[in-house]
């Protein structure tokens, strides 16, 4: 069944602009920057790493040495940003890439002017600006885009996650809330590279941070690698559950969603870990629906196993508990934006009229308050 575009107002929950990567970007100064984003390009693994005279896959990991997380664990290969959604770097006399940008991107960049043009196409109201270390610290950026676009963007604040628990970065949180006017805070607990991990985020070292969040009222949205110091995905979501329990009062979301290729058995059947489900049950988080990033290399539009996945979450969870996003313009290097919607609006007749409202606008008005204000409807 097509369903075509919702009478209503679609929302993106996870949706990026940022300027030319190269720059500093809203740090201090273009090598901070320059160390988070080759640290995430270690991190990263939906891309392959290539060897730019052949284009040949390698698999080496050349970037960082793995048995150093902080910083001095950067290896010396000259990263940087290069042009076609590329970052490269030299190891021992040759040149290698990763594509983590899609090809027309030639400087790096996304400005709010083409992520509206995206919107309009793609037939979504208001999206939700994600932070990340990779494209800068934007909290400026973002407020810039919501006072030209009025109604169409929410930002969210993102701190140096290494240092949250400080007194300066608890003010850097303030400022973003209270001058710039963002409406959440973004969280990737990869970025506590830049302490070697230590000490971890749900540790009573943080409860001024998480407690600085929770009086904000603003939801937190996470990116949990799985495949870092904290340890695996459920590592992870056991080191949420005690931030939960000391700290009922925020709301979270899962960035990317869930996992569920982790946990699916030989029948494709999702059996997902306790902890996991007990936050999705018992705990104030959602999760984002958001399949095509990470299936898009693997599967073909329009993802019908990610279909078969989303109907055992729906069934289980109930469709409150998760909100649509596309992860734009990431999402161009499988599919195009208009297509990170379709293919769920198009193909998911298992699902009620309700249940897909839910997931493409109320919910994200329910976590984000500032989108209902936007918006300018209840119903």
């Amino acid at each position: 069944m097509d369903f075509g575009v919702m009478d209503f107002g679609v929302i993106d929950c996870h949706a990026h602009i940022f300027p030319p990567a190269a720059g500093a970007s809203g740090f201090a100064d273009v090598a901070t920057h320059r160390l988070h984003q080759q640290r995430a390009m270690h991190m990263h693994g939906n891309q392959p790493y290539r060897r730019r005279r052949d284009d040949a896959i390698v698999t080496e990991r050349m970037l960082w040495d793995p048995t150093d997380p902080s910083p001095a664990g950067a290896r010396d290969t000259a990263f940087r940003a290069g042009r076609f959604g590329r970052f490269e770097w030299t190891d021992r006399g040759e040149d290698y890439y990763v594509q983590f940008l899609p090809p027309w991107m030639d400087d790096l960049s996304m400005d709010a002017e083409r992520l509206v043009a995206f919107m309009d196409y793609g037939g979504v109201a208001q999206a939700v600006l994600q932070n990340d270390h990779i494209y800068g610290n934007l909290a400026e950026n973002f407020a810039a885009a919501a006072a030209a676009h009025p109604g169409r963007f929410v930002g969210l604040a993102q701190v140096e996650e290494a240092f949250a628990f400080t007194d300066d970065e608890i003010a850097r949180l303030h400022d973003q809330i209270g001058r710039l006017g963002m409406s959440g805070v973004y969280f990737t607990t990869t970025g506590m590279f830049r302490s070697g991990y230590q000490p971890f985020h749900s540790d009573k070292a943080y409860d001024p941070f998480w407690r600085a969040v929770e009086e904000s009222g603003l939801p937190v949205c996470w990116v949990q690698s799985g495949s870092s110091p904290v340890g695996t995905y459920e590592d992870e979501m056991r080191h949420l559950a005690r931030v939960v329990e000391r700290f009922p009062g925020i709301h979270h979301v899962l960035v990317h969603g869930v996992p569920t290729a982790l946990y699916a058995d030989e029948r494709d059947r999702l059996i997902l870990p306790d902890v996991l489900a007990m936050l999705l049950t018992q705990a104030p988080v959602s999760a984002e629906i958001l399949y095509p990033i990470a299936w898009g290399g693997k599967q073909d539009y329009p993802y019908p196993r990610a279909h078969n996945h989303i109907r055992q979450l729906v069934d289980r969870f109930g469709a409150g508990r998760f909100a649509w996003g596309s992860d734009t313009p990431n999402v161009d290097r499988y599919c195009t934006y208009r297509q990170s919607l379709t293919y769920f609006t198009g193909y998911s007749d298992y699902l009620s009229d309700a249940d897909r409202r839910a997931i493409l606008r109320d919910n994200a008005l329910a976590i984000f308050p500032a989108l209902r204000a936007a918006h300018g409807a209840d119903g």
